[in-house]
């Protein structure tokens, strides 16, 4: 968590699955203070009062940005990262990101005198977030296509470790994500904060304890993409208790469908959309308080599901601005 205020690059989307994980983490903590050790209890307690501490600064931002504008904001956050993402590909695509130039172009375009406006006209705030948003953006473009995602020589044995480390934490996500115990991640755990630990003020150093420019910002999108993948895999492998089965088995369904839907090219109408939409929202609340209850309970498997909903909402989010960009 301590990489989001160091990006600025996040959204709700990125909050609300660690708020969850905490609150489950406190609610276990809670209720297990008379069957275990007190001094496990005290020393887990400042760790979560630290945890919630860090991410009090990340909602008081988003709480800055009107709710209408908090669709656009989430857009140049993921628009932002893709940028990112292209430039730390093993082979440059300069179609890509001017693909995201394009974009950023029509989004500029709605503007109306160096404003973004309401749907009943009215001014939201927040502007000067989103906007300042919208200019790193256009500047990470730019400097995007003159790097061409170089990597400084001196750097590239801390790069090509991570890319190793990104690859082979993407194949356990699609292969192995249901059958992985915390212990078999420990060693990639390990490996990548020993690399995040070694910057110093912020930067990565070679063997001679330079730090050149070029392939620092990549090298820290690596990082931040494998603990991303990292903390994907130990939600997936929180047991999902037989209550909350059929909803987890459900979600399963709508994101495979969904996923078909966007690899086969994507949708002609966003009223293609409905069904999918209208199922999510049913299952989305059903919760209560950001859990799903079974009578009275709170049962097991709480992040895997939220995580799943989370990222079908997010496919669609996906199509939706497909059929935007396109019309």
């Amino acid at each position: 968590m301590s990489h989001q205020p160091q990006s600025g690059n996040f959204s709700g989307k990125d909050i609300q699955p660690i708020e969850q994980k905490l609150a489950e983490i406190s609610f276990i903590i809670e209720n297990g203070k008379e069957s275990h050790p007190p001094e496990i209890i005290a020393h887990l307690e400042p760790l979560v009062s630290d945890s919630y501490a860090a991410l009090k600064p990340l909602k008081e931002k988003l709480s800055q940005i009107s709710p209408d504008l908090q669709p656009l904001h989430e857009k140049l956050v993921s628009i932002r990262r893709s940028i990112k993402g292209c430039e730390a590909r093993s082979s440059f695509a300069s179609n890509d990101v001017n693909d995201f130039k394009r974009q950023l172009d029509e989004i500029e375009s709605t503007k109306v005198d160096r404003k973004f406006l309401a749907s009943d006209g009215s001014e939201p705030v927040g502007q000067g977030i989103v906007s300042e948003l919208l200019e790193k953006c256009h500047s990470l473009a730019d400097e995007s296509l003159r790097r061409r995602g170089s990597i400084a020589p001196s750097l590239c044995p801390i790069a090509e470790k991570l890319f190793r480390l990104k690859s082979y934490l993407e194949r356990l996500s699609v292969t192995q994500a249901w059958s992985l115990r915390e212990t078999d991640l420990y060693d990639y755990i390990t490996q990548v904060q020993e690399i995040d630990r070694s910057r110093v003020d912020g930067k990565f150093r070679d063997e001679h304890g330079n730090a050149p420019e070029d392939g620092q910002s990549t090298l820290l999108y690596l990082v931040r993409k494998c603990y991303m993948h990292i903390f994907s895999l130990l939600v997936s492998s929180e047991p999902v208790s037989e209550g909350l089965t059929p909803i987890y088995n459900q979600l399963q369904t709508v994101r495979r469908c969904l996923s078909e839907v966007k690899n086969s090219g994507g949708i002609s109408s966003a009223r293609d959309l409905y069904p999918y939409c209208m199922k999510l929202a049913s299952i989305d609340n059903m919760r209560v308080d950001g859990k799903f209850m079974v009578g009275s309970d709170i049962p097991e498997g709480q992040g895997r599901v939220n995580s799943l909903l989370a990222e079908c909402f997010e496919i669609v989010g996906d199509l939706r601005s497909a059929i935007d960009d396109s019309s």
